[in-house]
């Protein structure tokens, strides 16, 4: 039942966005079945495949063994205020959201500007993009950016095509805010994770955020000019 109720709303989303398309002639069919092929395999492997749930779990793991270290720093900074001890006197209310789940905000952020200050950052976002270009046929700009999006916020994962944002086409740039929008950055990513969001389900949204974001985008504003990208 609970498979049934997912295609009913898969197909009524995707409907809709035909529905608000702006030239539905236009749609590349390749794209979005593409996109969706994509976003129906990521959730298979992970969910079906032994391999795909083990190599989820790693990831899982390995994000899990960073947010441990700042939290280790946040009981550094903000001893008692942290400790389990606040749920003893405050049950509930023992959780505070400014001390427990902005920091690692905060950390999350600052461990990814390194990461782009290294390099290590731009070269996984180029073979992830040059991937989804590879397979959905869209342009480098707004591929690269909707794979910017699993890792950064929507303000963030523009700057990663900054040089051409004033050349892009009316498809390709609603493709970036609809990237941005689809999914959520890797440092709220960890928020949400301190929140006892399950962090497996959590990454595995955050990479299907990636080709849904263009599926919806290139449906709903199809390509009609030319670009060189």
């Amino acid at each position: 039942m609970q498979i049934l109720m997912g295609l009913i709303g898969m197909v009524a989303l995707l409907a809709i966005a035909v529905l608000l398309s702006n030239n539905r002639k236009a749609i590349n069919l390749r794209t979005v079945l593409g996109a969706w092929i994509i976003q129906v395999g990521i959730g298979v492997l992970i969910l079906y495949v032994p391999a795909g749930r083990a190599a989820l779990l790693a990831m899982s793991n390995g994000v899990a063994s960073v947010i441990a270290y700042g939290n280790e720093g946040i009981s550094f900074i903000f001893g008692g205020l942290v400790s389990d001890k606040m749920f003893e006197v405050f049950g509930g209310g023992g959780f505070v959201f400014a001390l427990r789940v902005l920091p690692v905000i905060v950390f999350f952020s600052s461990l990814i500007a390194v990461l782009y200050y290294l390099g290590i950052m731009q070269l996984v976002i180029r073979i992830l993009g040059g991937a989804l270009r590879a397979v959905l046929k869209t342009s480098r700009t707004e591929s690269l950016s909707a794979t910017a999006n699993i890792f950064v916020g929507q303000t963030e994962a523009p700057l990663v095509v900054r040089p051409y944002i004033a050349t892009m086409t009316r498809s390709e740039l609603f493709a970036v805010m609809c990237g941005g929008l689809a999914s959520v950055a890797g440092s709220v990513l960890a928020g949400y994770a301190q929140m006892g969001v399950p962090l497996e389900y959590l990454i595995a949204a955050s990479f299907m955020a990636a080709p849904g974001g263009l599926l919806f985008a290139k449906i709903i504003v199809p390509e009609t000019e030319k670009t060189g990208r």
